[in-house]
């Protein structure tokens, strides 16, 4: 009797385990990974930033509390799982340990492979790791689609801060898996080469945050140059949507099928 007991103890233990019940996320790139998995009853708080304009799931966020991260903040609301990108401390894995609370970290992918398995590592952390994997088969569909067609036409990202994507990045990656190749071969983020942009423009230029508060930040941006938005006018451009590059995720994806068809590839 006490060998059954203790069977179905530790049953219960791994399944508590395996769908915490309390999960708090502290900031919107992590929002997204629990918008997109848990349960809306499995779900005690996300954050404050849950509900800006680039959120990818902001519609799935409204009327679940909001909390701005803060250790006093997140103890209090008693979570059995915390869930972050860049939030809270930046040792968080050892700050919650030692009040017992398990920290999954998430995001920062630089490219789909990348990004697939940290959707489904996710997913399984959250209990649901069907529904991660019916989202990566979604992805690996839409790859697959973007592969069949390659135009190998030279493309710039560039954000409204006057930031362009280089090697090791998603946006990188998103460029490739639309077909295009991406101009700047440094690595990781570099400010935006005004000159060459003048003097050998891309077949392409990917642009996103143009048209938010983002843009107004810093009125000193390279984006705000005259000479650049003289080229942006002349240069063939596509809007990407905020959400689908504010995190280094899968749904970059998104991002990715714009620019092939703004290529002019199906």
């Amino acid at each position: 009797m006490r060998w059954i007991i203790a069977t179905i103890a530790l049953a219960c233990a791994s399944a508590a385990h395996a769908e915490p019940h309390r999960i708090v996320s502290l900031d919107y790139c992590a929002d997204q990974f629990v918008l997109a998995l848990a349960d809306r009853e499995q779900i005690a708080a996300l954050s404050v930033g849950s509900l800006r304009d680039d959120s990818y799931f902001r519609d799935r966020a409204r009327g679940i509390r909001q909390t701005r991260g803060t250790l006093e903040e997140v103890l209090a609301l008693r979570p059995d799982l915390v869930v972050r990108n860049w939030g809270g401390p930046w040792d968080a894995e050892q700050v919650y340990a030692r009040f017992h609370v398990p920290v999954l970290q998430v995001g920062d992918s630089p490219d789909f492979n990348l990004a697939r398995a940290d959707l489904l590592g996710a997913a399984a952390t959250l209990g649901h790791a069907s529904r991660g994997e019916a989202i990566a088969r979604d992805l690996d569909a839409r790859l697959a689609r973007l592969a069949a067609h390659r135009s190998n036409a030279p493309v710039m990202y560039l954000s409204g801060g006057g930031a362009v994507a280089g090697r090791g990045t998603m946006m990188d990656a998103a460029i490739t898996a639309a077909g295009g190749r991406n101009i700047r071969t440094e690595a990781s983020w570099q400010v935006l080469p005004l000159e060459r942009l003048v003097q050998t423009p891309p077949a392409l230029i990917a642009l996103a945050f143009f048209d938010t508060s983002r843009d107004r930040v810093n009125a000193w941006s390279p984006s705000r140059h005259p000479t650049l938005r003289r080229a942006l006018a002349n240069a063939r451009t596509v809007t990407l949507p905020p959400a689908a590059v504010s995190c280094e995720a899968w749904y970059a994806i998104d991002a990715a099928e714009a620019i092939q068809a703004a290529l002019g590839t199906p």
